[in-house]
């Protein structure tokens, strides 16, 4: 995800006890964390409603 895209949410794990939330609109990217995974997904999923995007299944947890 790079400033300048289309308008985009993802879900990444960030360490052992953070998950990130990438949210990219019009041309600019911002970072929200937090520690639970389900806290991440729903706050992406209102993301990804208030730009207008489709959901996405949940992100795979690499550290699992």
């Amino acid at each position: 995800m790079v400033a300048g895209e289309p308008n985009d949410v993802r879900v990444e794990r960030v360490d052992r006890r953070q998950w990130a939330v990438l949210v990219a609109e019009n041309g600019s990217v911002t970072q929200h964390l937090f520690e639970a995974q389900e806290a991440a997904e729903d706050f992406a999923d209102g993301e990804r409603t208030r730009l207008g995007l489709p959901a996405r299944p949940p992100a795979a947890d690499p550290l699992a």
